[in-house]
């Protein structure tokens, strides 16, 4: 399931930054006018931070042999690692038989290119934001789940810590890899052990696509709506999040995530645990983030019908005003405020009804669509979201006219 209230945005446009790295940077040198009056100018390609242990680690937690340089090698010969390994290999077996076809799909049906992907109510879910937007250069994703900490792994070694961390790891596995989603409560219970966040799920997606882990930093959100790595003199309101930067192995292209914990909803959200979340209503630094991002895409699955209520209209309206294109199961935004005059729509898959968990959020005018069928009604290859086996799933494309 997915989201609900506080905790967890991802994925940042650098450019919107009002502070970055040090060294992260677009520099330009130009030389004087030739005899011609041409003028040559250089444009240097930006550089990133980048630090070898933060791949070390994604290699480690991901279950995949590291490199002979690696801090954690020995770690790697431990039969605990070694276990690890066998269970992650497992776990994925499915998933890697099932990629190829998920990809071949979105290469003849979503096709986006670059931009930026909106990705609100993910969860950790960096395998499916990848596999549908491959090109997509800036990921903001948004969800419930704690950032987490990077760990110490050789002193969870030492103390015997680790076992119960990797299989804390392989645990918030189970639901996204055997089922196509996180369920929030459960991932709230996963990362009140040793694993304390969703980082180490996030850096274990990118080594599993194939990517290499360059970097991941703190960073925070002005009262504007842009962002900073300058962690000195901040408020107690203060949102942090986390920016990963990566790439995809053989290419050159570097590409960023943007994870926040923050509360979507109109209103304050109360938890269970009686923590108190202001909502966008009075969050205006999250709201002029999300406006600010230049949204390409926006993709939803799997998030709990709540952009159905009127208390989820202000992020509603954000998706629809801002994004070009959208990609979403049934629980994401209905039907019913996609502007025909605004929108093309393109439906896969089959739709009857909710699962009986959201019965309440049945859409009629879904259903008959899926009943009339049409040129517009298309078959999906495999199964995804609530209702994930292949035949039941649903996905709707909607291109901004």
């Amino acid at each position: 399931m997915k989201k609900l209230a506080f905790l967890a945005l991802a994925a940042l446009v650098v450019s919107c930054s009002s502070e970055t790295t040090e060294n992260t940077n677009t520099s330009k040198e130009t030389t004087p006018f030739t005899s011609d009056s041409t003028e040559v100018v250089e444009v240097k390609e930006p550089t990133y931070p980048e630090d070898k242990k933060f791949d070390d680690f994604a290699n480690y937690i991901a279950g995949v042999s590291g490199t002979e340089d690696s801090y954690l090698k020995d770690l790697e010969s431990t039969p605990t690692w070694k276990s690890y390994q066998t269970a992650m290999d497992g776990v994925w077996k499915t998933t890697n038989e099932k990629l190829p076809i998920m990809k071949d799909w979105s290469n003849a049906e979503v096709n986006q290119g670059e931009g930026t992907l909106f990705y609100p109510f993910s969860g950790p879910d960096f395998l499916h934001a990848d596999v549908f937007f491959p090109e997509h250069e800036n990921i903001v994703m948004i969800a419930l789940e704690p950032i987490g900490t990077f760990p110490d792994m050789k002193k969870k070694s030492e103390s015997g810590k680790d076992v119960t961390y990797l299989n804390g790891v392989r645990n918030s596995l189970n639901m996204i890899l055997g089922k196509s989603f996180f369920r929030t409560i459960a991932m709230a219970e996963d990362f009140k052990g040793e694993v304390d966040g969703n980082l180490p799920v996030l850096m274990q997606f990118m080594k599993r696509t194939n990517h290499k882990v360059l970097y991941q930093e703190p960073v925070a959100l002005n009262p504007d709506g842009t962002l900073t790595t300058n962690m000195d003199n901040l408020s107690d309101s203060t949102y942090i999040g986390n920016r990963y930067y990566f790439k995809r192995e053989g290419s050159n292209k570097v590409r960023t995530l943007t994870y926040f914990a923050v509360n979507l909803q109109n209103m304050p959200y109360v938890s269970r645990g009686g923590l108190v979340a202001k909502g966008l209503e009075t969050r205006t630094d999250l709201v002029n983030y999300f406006n600010n991002l230049d949204i390409k895409s926006t993709y939803l699955k799997s998030a709990s019908y709540l952009m159905h209520r009127p208390t989820f209209s202000i992020i509603r309206n954000i998706i629809l005003n801002n994004s070009e294109f959208v990609l979403q199961d049934d629980s994401g935004i209905p039907i019913q405020y996609f502007d025909d005059d605004k929108w093309d729509l393109t439906f896969y898959g089959n739709y009857k009804f909710p699962i009986s968990l959201f019965a309440e959020r049945h859409q009629p005018d879904l259903a008959e669509v899926y009943a009339n069928g049409g040129e517009n009604v298309k078959p999906l290859p495999f199964g995804i979201g609530y209702q994930y086996h292949k035949g039941t799933s649903n996905l709707m494309k909607a291109v901004k006219k």
